[in-house]
């Protein structure tokens, strides 16, 4: 096929072919007749070339998220018997919209050549990478032959992930308040046997701190407990497409990873929900890829169970947290709270639209209900002050004695 320039020489020559007839120039004619001639001689060297390459693709890190430094390493292997001419490389991403490409020099017999490109992780979702197309053209760039396509290879951008605090930990879970005083967030640990050592973070126990290991690396060091009992932490996402809007339900979509990753990081065993009636996933840290995955392809949808969600929690248990997640906290929000409320230890709301006045007369008072107000402000800083400032009004009985 002609590439642009091949177009451009084959107007050019019919111009002046028609100038010289009408003009009655001999030499107009002998510049169109060359420029032929020279369109000829490229698609017979183009055809001619015998050129055999073996391509692969790598996308490194093998999982992305929105902001990551994406990459993707191309490998063509020269698998003829003769060096290969100047070949072009095309690589298409997100459905052919985008396109990497490449001149690539004379590659030897058994040879590599190797580029590479940035991936666009600007939003979430699942995309095509390919098909890699490999050309051969003539020296003088006006003819392309395209050789057999290469792979095509499936590339998941998952949501972005937010360092935020978890609501516990393995080692030892914050208190919650009520009108009692203190109150446990989740069920009792008793009964855990020692793991290993990680860092302190925010909500941590005292009583955990090893203090040997802390004088040792004079960073403050907590024991990492398995525990017998882990309970479970339900992330509600709401779907509703009418309470959102673009950027919060983006917004929702990081505060659903991030706590989840938060949650797991510390031992906790997650069950991801949607107000559509969808179980997104039931994961653990050992599997937070599987959620990772369906979070990248999730969108608002028309459909509304949350009343049927939230009434399934009513057969349940009490036990572990809830932490529903929408946009406008509307009547209907209010209302599948407070049916849900008293099988869970506690409630967090996360509002990432509206400002959260709460219109929750049914749990007025109660305050194991903790609102997050996301709206106003990025995510990650509205969920640590608030969880933080929870877990600090809480009055433990701690013993900072060495252990």
């Amino acid at each position: 096929m002609l590439t642009r320039r091949g177009w451009t020489l084959l107007g050019a020559s019919l111009g002046l072919l028609v100038a010289g007839r009408l003009f009655g120039t001999v030499e107009l004619a002998i510049l169109a007749i060359a420029g032929f001639a020279l369109l000829g001689l490229g698609a017979w060297w183009a055809k001619r070339q015998r050129v055999s390459v073996r391509a692969s693709r790598t996308v490194r890190p093998a999982r992305l998220h929105v902001g990551d430094q994406g990459r993707v390493d191309l490998a063509l292997t020269n698998a003829g018997t003769r060096p290969t001419p100047v070949l072009g490389v095309t690589d298409t991403f997100e459905d052919g919209r985008r396109a990497a490409r490449f001149l690539v020099a004379p590659v030897g017999v058994g040879q590599v050549a190797r580029g590479a490109y940035r991936v666009p992780t600007t939003r979430r979702g699942r995309f095509t990478l390919g098909p890699l197309h490999v050309a051969v053209g003539d020296p003088f760039g006006v003819v392309r032959r395209a050789l057999p396509p290469g792979p095509v290879d499936e590339v998941v951008v998952a949501p972005r992930v937010h360092r935020v605090v978890a609501l516990g930990d393995a080692a030892g879970p914050p208190l919650g308040t009520s009108s009692q005083g203190a109150s446990r967030l989740l069920p009792s640990d008793a009964g855990e046997e020692f793991l290993t050592l990680r860092e302190y973070e925010v909500g941590d126990d005292l009583r955990r701190v090893h203090w040997r290991s802390t004088a040792h690396t004079d960073d403050l060091m907590v024991r990492q407990e398995e525990m017998q009992r882990r309970p479970e932490v339900t992330l509600l996402l709401d779907t509703r497409d009418h309470v959102h809007d673009d950027a919060s339900f983006e917004t929702a979509v990081e505060a659903i990873a991030s706590i989840a990753a938060a949650m797991t990081r510390v031992g906790r065993r997650v069950d991801v929900l949607t107000s559509a009636g969808l179980r997104v996933a039931s994961v653990s840290a050992g599997n937070l890829v599987l959620l990772m995955d369906q979070l990248a392809v999730i969108e608002p949808s028309e459909i509304d169970q949350l009343a049927k969600v939230t009434d399934g929690f009513r057969t349940r248990r009490p036990s572990g947290a809830l932490v529903a997640v929408s946009g406008v906290t509307d009547d209907r929000v209010s209302e599948a709270i407070a049916r849900a409320w008293s099988r869970f230890g506690t409630t967090v709301v996360v509002a990432t639209r509206d400002t959260p006045n709460v219109r929750m007369t049914a749990t007025r008072g109660r305050p194991s209900i903790v609102v997050v107000d996301a709206s106003a402000r990025p995510f990650p800083d509205a969920w640590n002050e608030t969880i933080t400032r929870w877990h600090l009004a809480a009055k433990p009985r701690l013993s900072l004695s060495p252990s």
